[in-house]
Order: structure tokens, then C-alpha cells, then sequence
């Protein structure tokens, strides 16, 4: 996609369908004279002003009664000549100013354009402008209030800051080049090896709260397995507070997987109710059943549910085999012993002995240990939410792959030092790293790229 930025552009800036109010947005350089051809009497260039208006449709008959603001440049949301014209919230109204604004020589804004303008007449840095679309997206407190931070700047002072001090390596490394003849060293090679040590610890911090910015982003899959009618429908119901899972006493009722979503403790939690494991010559349940195995190898942390009054069954040994497996490759699992409000089973004990995963006592029908499970499942993420106080917290994956990109490059620098390479090596591997952090920012990021980004937004913002 490639935007024209010489147009003036038009798009609804809120949500669509009926309401109180809708806004249209317009700008560019012929925002208040395509304006201007469309209510009864002309708005003047008088900035920040609200005006009452009769907006008129092509027989000069009475669409709406508006209320137009007129932003000048350089002081409003693109950088450019804003209006902003509030009417009543009908799609017959907003659709026919849209109408009337393209006849008059705007155009229908692209996705993100707007704030693609922004972004391009100095209104905001890359990370800002991605945050826009962040905070719009934010399902959760603390997901909006990183994303709010972002917005403020607070990402980007701090790539900033870490790029100046690349940058004063690198001039004094090429002034160590201008005067090599003279043997003259700007800068020491112990000196210039003990700051890219700071400088690769300060980016090491930052990447290392990329693990809690990705909770904050995709949330926490949880995937509830167990064999059939032990109640993993039951116990998702209870999580999220609300009923999205059919419960029936009839074993195999889920045939496919079941998502849904709350919140827990400021986090995102996306719980997934499965198909019950086991054998089965139901050829449609065993492909729920597939499918369940799947889905586990893509959870961030499997809830697995016994029947604690029924001894163990071999079905349960099959889902204890796997828990075992997960257990040698580090991954997370709870273990819910369910039904226990009918007592428990002797032979759990010894039956779950193998298992360092936490297990929760719990009933789904009373709900009895469902605190205990969220207090389980918030344990298996301590160490990331330890990061929830952090000023900065990385969460686009871009932004991880860049700073990844510019630690390795200085990483090459700083070997490069120990190996006793020359100059123009270290010079090269510290170019890189300031063209992965520029990329950051916006300052040297692909064309293909920023359009990416930008077609990802809504139309209007």
C-alpha cells in the first residue's frame, strides 16, 4: 500500500452504527474549503474554535445539525489542516457527509492513515504511533497502561538514549580512523569494551521484559485437558465467570475446543475447554481428540483434570504420561484433582507422586479451591509479572527482533575488540546496531514495513 499524502483524506473517526454522536475527520491542505462547500454558512480559518452548522447534501437540503472544529497546522493530530465534524450518530447521516466531502475532492482514508501522517510530519515516533493502535486494542488494565506509556514517549526516550551513546561510540571510533596516520586514539579500546558492556547489559534489560509484555499482548492460554466428564467445562465456566461451555453428564459433549476470555489480576486469560482424551472409535470425537493435542503443544499452560473420587483410570494414565513429558521439557501445567466435594480417591496420592507441578484441590460445583487455582496459575508466571512495575516494557514482537539484531551486532563489536580486529570492523558492527535501533523509532525503517504496520489500524485513526 502506498499512501498519497498530497490528498485530502476523510474517514468516520468513531465506531460505526447507531448512537449519541459520530465524528468525521478530514484532513488536509483542502479540509476547511471541502468543508466549507458543505454547510450553510463557512467556518473561518479561526483555529480550535467550535461552530454550529447546517451540513447540506447536494440539493442544498438539510442533512444534519453539526458542530465543526478546525485544527491548523502544525497543531493537531496529522500535522496538517484538521476539521472534525460532529453529527448525530445515524449511518444514513454519517454516510451521506462522508458523500459529500468525496464529491467536494477528499478521498476515503486507508487504514492508519491518519495517523501515518502523524507519523510522517513529526507528530509522533514509530513507537507512538504503534501505541495508538495498542491502546485502541488494550483488553486489559494493565495491557492499557503500558500501552498509554508507550504513547508518552516513554519507549522511545529510552531507545534514544541507548542510540546517542551508539552514536558517540562510533564518532569517536572514526575519528580513531581520520587519525590513525597520527596514532592518535579518541577513544582507548579498554575504555570503548567497558561502555558497550553497559550499553548491551542496558539492552539485555530491556529484552528481558519482553516476556511480559507478550502476557500483556496475547494473554495466558490456558488449556483445560483431562479424559471425558471430569469437568474441564465446568471448571472453565467457573474461571471466566459466565457460561460458554456446554456441561452435560454425556461423556465426549465437547467435540471440538472451546476459547474464552477474562480477566485475572490485570492479565489476559484465554481459556480453552478440549475434547476429552481417549481411545475412542468415534471418528469424530478422536478427531476433537487430535485436535486437543494440538492445541496443548501451543498452551502457555495446561490445566490437567482428574476426577478426584474415581480412582485413576487408564485414560488418566495417558494424560499422566504426557504431563511427565511436558515436566522434562519445562513446561507449565497445573494439575486440578476436581469433584472433591464427593471426597477423593486413596489412590491419587501415590498415583500423582511423579508430578512437581502444584495440584489444586477443587470443586466446580461449589467452587471450592478456585482461588487456590488462579493463585496456581499467577504462581507458574511470577517471574514475569515480577516485570510489571517497569517503566518500559517491550511488547511487539518488532520491536524484540530489532533489539535483538542491535545487541548482537555490539556483541560482535565487543568480540571483536578481544579478537583484536581493527577499526572498520567495529565501526561496521556498530553501524548495524544503530540501523536496528533507528528501525525502532522510524528513522530508518523500510517503506514495506511502515505500511505493514500502518494497514493493520482501523480506518479513521
Amino acid at each position: 500500500m502506498k499512501y498519497n499524502t498530497s490528498d485530502t483524506i476523510v474517514a468516520l473517526a468513531t465506531p460505526m452504527g447507531a448512537g449519541a454522536l459520530a465524528v468525521v475527520r478530514l484532513s488536509g491542505a483542502q479540509a476547511l474549503s471541502i468543508t466549507n462547500q458543505c454547510v450553510h454558512k463557512p467556518i473561518p480559518a479561526e483555529p480550535r474554535r467550535v461552530h454550529f452548522r447546517h451540513f447540506l447534501n447536494a440539493n442544498q437540503e438539510l442533512l444534519d445539525q453539526v458542530v465543526v472544529t478546525f485544527f491548523q497546522a502544525p497543531a493537531s493530530y496529522t500535522g496538517e489542516d484538521v476539521v472534525e465534524i460532529s453529527a448525530h450518530n445515524n449511518p444514513l447521516i454519517v454516510r451521506g457527509i462522508i458523500e459529500e466531502t468525496l464529491r467536494h475532492g477528499a478521498r476515503v482514508a486507508e487504514p492508519g492513515e491518519f495517523t501515518y501522517r502523524a507519523f510522517l510530519n513529526g507528530k509522533m515516533d514509530l513507537t507512538q504511533a504503534e501505541a495508538v493502535a495498542e491502546v485502541i486494542a488494550a483488553r486489559t488494565r494493565q495491557s492499557l497502561t503500558h500501552s498509554l506509556r508507550h504513547l508518552t514517549g516513554v519507549l522511545r526516550d529510552r531507545i534514544l538514549a541507548i542510540k546517542q551513546d551508539v552514536v558517540n561510540y562510533l564518532s569517536l571510533l572514526e575519528i580513531n580512523l581520520d587519525f590513525s596516520d597520527e596514532e592518535i586514539e579518541a577513544l582507548p579500546r579498554e575504555e570503548l569494551a567497558r561502555r558497550l558492556d553497559t550499553t548491551i547489559e542496558r539492552l539485555r534489560q530491556l529484552m528481558h521484559t519482553y516476556s511480559y509484555g507478550k502476557l500483556l499482548e496475547e494473554g495466558i492460554r490456558i488449556l483445560f485437558m483431562g479424559r471425558p466428564n471430569v469437568g474441564k467445562s465446568s471448571l472453565l465456566n467457573r474461571l471466566v465467570g459466565e457460561e460458554r461451555a456446554i456441561v452435560s453428564d454425556i461423556p465426549g459433549t465437547t467435540r471440538d475446543y472451546i476459547e474464552a476470555q477474562a480477566q485475572l489480576d490485570g492479565l489476559l486469560i484465554r481459556a480453552v475447554d478440549t475434547a476429552g482424551v481417549r481411545q475412542t472409535p468415534d471418528a469424530i470425537e478422536a478427531l476433537g481428540i487430535e485436535r486437543t493435542l494440538r492445541q496443548a503443544e501451543q498452551a502457555d499452560v495446561v490445566a490437567a483434570v482428574f476426577e478426584a473420587p474415581a480412582p485413576p483410570q487408564d485414560d488418566d494414565q495417558v494424560l499422566k504420561s504426557r504431563l511427565l513429558t511436558w515436566q522434562a521439557e519445562q513446561r507449565h501445567a497445573v494439575v486440578l484433582l476436581n469433584k472433591v466435594d464427593r471426597g477423593e480417591h486413596g489412590a491419587w496420592a501415590t498415583f500423582l507422586k511423579d508430578l512437581s507441578y502444584p495440584v489444586v484441590r477443587i470443586s466446580a460445583k461449589t467452587g471450592k479451591g478456585m482461588d487456590a487455582f488462579r493463585e496456581a496459575l499467577l504462581g507458574v508466571f511470577e517471574r514475569e509479572r515480577a516485570l510489571e512495575h517497569e517503566d518500559v516494557v517491550v511488547t511487539s514482537e518488532r520491536h524484540r527482533d530489532a533489539l535483538q539484531r542491535a545487541l548482537e551486532a555490539l556483541e560482535g563489536a565487543r568480540q571483536g575488540i578481544a579478537a583484536g580486529f581493527s577499526d572498520e570492523f567495529l565501526a561496521a558492527d556498530i553501524r548495524s546496531a544503530l540501523s536496528a535501533l533507528g528501525e525502532i523509532v522510524g528513522e530508518t525503517t523500510p517503506q514495506d514495513l511502515l505500511n505493514h504496520i500502518f494497514a493493520n489500524f482501523c480506518i479513521g485513526k
